[in-house]
């Protein structure tokens, strides 16, 4: 039985803004941990609702709709990785390097940024 579940969540930083300094001393940056926190949280209690969630034990689809709004200059894969290390650092799926197959779309209406995880076999 393939396991399916979606979640809403706020709207990603871009990849420029998830870390700050170069080489050795790069780190995340305040926007990226504050997302990661308020992200987080949300998704654990959507996860959760019903009973106690099992993770995604092998690759997985990861599909993303992404309210543009006004922001029309912002371009869709730059939303991709901080998704995808969400999901690996809630227990969702068990490494990133486990999603073989990731869509992405910008949506006209609705939530910003709805996820959804399937089993890929």
């Amino acid at each position: 039985m393939t396991r399916v579940i979606s979640f809403d969540l706020p709207m990603p930083p871009s990849l420029w803004n998830l870390y700050v300094g170069r080489g050795i001393s790069q780190r995340r940056s305040k926007q990226y941990k504050d997302w990661i926190e308020e992200a987080g949280w949300m998704l654990i209690a959507q996860r959760n609702r019903g009973g106690k969630f099992k993770r995604f034990p092998g690759d997985v689809i990861v599909t993303i709709d992404a309210y543009r709004g006004g922001n029309k200059g912002r371009d869709i894969d730059n939303i991709l990785k901080a998704v995808c290390d969400l999901l690996q650092s809630t227990s969702t799926i068990s490494n990133d390097n486990c999603v073989v197959d990731l869509h992405a779309r910008w949506v006209d209406e609705g939530v910003p940024c709805t996820v959804t995880v399937r089993d890929a076999a």
